[in-house]
């Protein structure tokens, strides 16, 4: 189960408490306080009904009431941040219009203290979409805390900041943010900022299987917030963890659904997924499956609402558990479905920012020392003018200095560099593991499959075989004996067709997984163009039946030359380009005229001067030109959510520039369709 996010990254009043007053007027002041009283319940639930809840429409309007009758810039400023806030649980997009609006205000202003209050707001809006980019404004806000000297908006920064790590599995490094945060809520005797600070410290070592530790500081959250009458849903979900890890059914039941009540009146749809969940989990430890499906769906179903991807993953792992239990393939395989695009959104996310943080680092430390070096060169400059009037022998004697320090200087930052180069090699050799890990789990999960499907089949041929044997025994009848080796004969074509496709999963995970750098072998690229096509084709006729198109590769030159190439690297990309053409075409024939065909070609050329160019066409929709211009971006898609995770053409465009030295492509024009070209050199 993943950490509550909302709860650690959220910190509603005791941030506000430094970020500025509404107004002068008295009035606007004490309704503010009470909204802010509102914003506390950090999560909501409902327990059996269609729809998650939205958020109390009293709070929103009571914001909106205010900004329609603010008069100055700060105020405005506050009230949109605000209300980001209050958003933030139940419309992450809506919360981002609002923290970008206070953002620009704030900056056209000069208002420092709501520019820090904007970028953490926005910071946690983006933080499913872009943790990267979350991270950066979180780190900023930070500082604008640190420049004003204010602890509580430092506070909440430190804690939003260690939620990144957490999501990264850094415990360590999380963990301090949250003490450090905990420190900075003391120090200014903010007890419901305390409260949360206890609770995410609860959480992050209920994450890391650490039981006793997550009770111990999740009974303190408990009783502190008791004490001071505010809502508990974030700290009894967990509470509930606890329970049910230890296996108290009854406590753990109760914790859940208390939960979920306090969560329905605060409308907080995050807050009803882990709840949600957490009740699935409860019942799947039970072995009740009918109850743990039926509450991991309204648990999925709230986290989508949301746009929590996180709560959607969590959702669709005991979805495909349990479908996959019951053996009905259709609803297994629908939700692995979506379980894979949310990894490959998350997990890429999560890989960026590990190598992003080793490569921060090392600049980091790199202009710490040359900053150093800056400010020590400026100091012996000043005594040397100082110096001057001292005579030529105190100049010497500084020059000497100065020269000795430099050498110092140069033979630490060198030690440095080499701990850096080291500590770098040991995140990626971690980086590698943990992508191990993933692999082989994914692997056994694939496998589960066709592996079943054969076992399925064996046991029914056997079966026949017996019936040909009793059949055979009573009467002999050509009739039965041909319906019955016909049955056979298909079981066998079966086992054969899902024996091959777990070869084809095992062949394609020993690809990924290959390390070092993979020899070019000539290859046929023609032959090698033609394959990938009709494995596009057949993967979309797999999942729509009905789909047909024109695939031509007449276009193919007879006589191209075999090219060194990586094959299963050059067969990827064009397995994706081509994936991506008939995706193009399927899109446009609801709305085509009637006479419209779904085509997609595939060509090659050899270039004047060596190599060979290849190229994929469809006559779908067509790309517009802004589109164009970040379609190899990494994480960048046009795919509704659930269907693309953007890496796709980035991974393909890295493996012919960086893997082959050769260009990839887009023309484009609207309405008639796209041309995906990739040039090849010799060798």
């Amino acid at each position: 189960m993943d950490i509550v996010a909302n709860s650690v990254g959220l910190g509603p009043v005791a941030a506000r408490q430094g970020a500025g007053k509404l107004s002068n007027i008295e009035n606007m002041r004490l309704l503010g306080r009470l909204v802010l009283g509102c914003i506390l319940g950090l999560f909501a639930l409902g327990e059996a009904r269609a729809q998650p809840p939205r958020p109390p429409r009293s709070s929103v309007d009571s914001l909106q009431a205010l900004l329609a009758q603010a008069r100055t810039d700060s105020s405005r400023v506050e009230l949109f941040y605000l209300l980001s806030d209050q958003l933030w649980a139940s419309d992450t997009e809506a919360a981002a219009v609002y923290a970008r609006r206070s953002l620009a205000l704030a900056r056209r202003t000069g208002n420092r203290r709501g520019e820090g209050a904007a970028l953490n707001r926005l910071g946690a809006a983006l933080r499913e979409s872009n943790l990267s980019q979350a991270l950066q404004l979180f780190q900023e806000s930070l500082r604008i805390g640190e420049e004003l000297k204010d602890l509580g908006l430092q506070a909440q920064n430190l804690r939003s900041i260690g939620i990144i790590y957490v999501y990264l599995r850094e415990q360590q490094l999380g963990l301090s943010y949250y003490f450090r945060a905990l420190r900075l809520d003391r120090l200014i005797r903010d007890q419901r900022r305390e409260v949360v600070e206890l609770s995410n410290i609860g959480l992050a070592y209920d994450l890391y299987g650490q039981v006793d530790s997550a009770a111990y500081y999740q009974n303190q959250a408990y009783a502190l917030a008791r004490q001071q009458g505010s809502l508990t849903n974030y700290i009894l979900y967990g509470l509930g963890n606890v329970a049910r890890q230890r296996g108290q059914v009854a406590q753990a039941r109760a914790y859940y659904r208390h939960s979920l009540a306090e969560s329905r009146q605060r409308g907080h749809l995050r807050s009803l997924n882990f709840s949600y969940l957490g009740l699935a989990a409860l019942h799947q430890q039970l072995g009740q499956p009918d109850s743990a499906i039926y509450y991991a769906r309204l648990g999925t179903q709230a986290a989508r609402q949301n746009g929590f991807l996180r709560g959607v993953l969590n959702g669709s792992l005991i979805l495909t558990h349990e479908f996959a239990q019951r053996q009905q393939a259709d609803s297994a395989f629908r939700y692995q479905t979506l379980l894979v695009a949310m990894k490959d959104t998350l997990f890429g996310q999560e890989k960026v920012m590990r190598l992003q943080n080793v490569n921060y680092q090392e600049r980091l430390r790199a202009q710490q020392a040359a900053a150093a070096q800056r400010v020590l060169k400026t100091r012996y400059q000043t005594y040397a003018l100082l110096a001057g009037v001292g005579g030529l022998l105190l100049v010497l004697a500084l020059l000497v200095r100065h020269d000795r320090q430099q050498q110092r200087t140069n033979a630490a930052l060198q030690a440095s560099l080499a701990e850096l180069r080291e500590a770098q090699l040991m995140l990626v050799q971690r980086e590698k593991m943990a992508f191990l890990g993933e692999m082989t789990a994914g692997v056994a999960h694939e496998l589960q499959n066709p592996l079943g499907f054969v076992k399925q089949f064996a046991a029914v041929s056997a079966n026949l075989i017996d019936e040909i044997s009793g059949a055979q025994r009573l009467a002999r009848d050509e009739y039965l004996e041909r319906d019955l080796f016909e049955g056979l004969k298909e079981n066998l074509r079966e086992i054969s067709q899902h024996g091959q496709r777990a070869t084809a999963i095992i062949r394609g995970m020993l690809d990924h997984a290959r390390t070092g750098q993979t020899p070019h072998e000539s290859a046929d690229l023609n032959e090698l163009a033609r394959q990938n096509l009709a494995l596009a084709y057949e993967g979309v006729r797999h999942q729509l039946p009905g789909f047909e198109a024109t695939l031509v590769t007449a276009t193919l030159d007879p006589h191209l030359p075999p090219l060194p190439v990586v094959a299963a690297d050059l067969g990827r990309v064009l397995l994706n380009l081509c994936t991506n053409a008939l995706y193009a075409v399927r899109q446009r024939q609801p709305t085509a005229p009637a006479n419209y065909a779904p085509t997609v070609e595939i060509g090659s050329r050899a270039l004047p001067g060596g190599g060979a160019e290849l190229w994929v066409r469809d006559n779908g929709g067509g790309i517009p030109a802004e589109v164009q211009a970040r379609i190899f971006e990494p994480f960048f898609t046009t795919k509704p959510s659930g269907e693309g995770t953007g890496l796709g053409l980035s991974l393909s465009h890295d493996i012919i520039v960086s893997g082959h030295g050769g260009t990839l492509r887009v023309e484009s024009v609207v309405g008639e369709g796209s041309r995906f070209v990739v040039e090849l050199p010799v060798g």
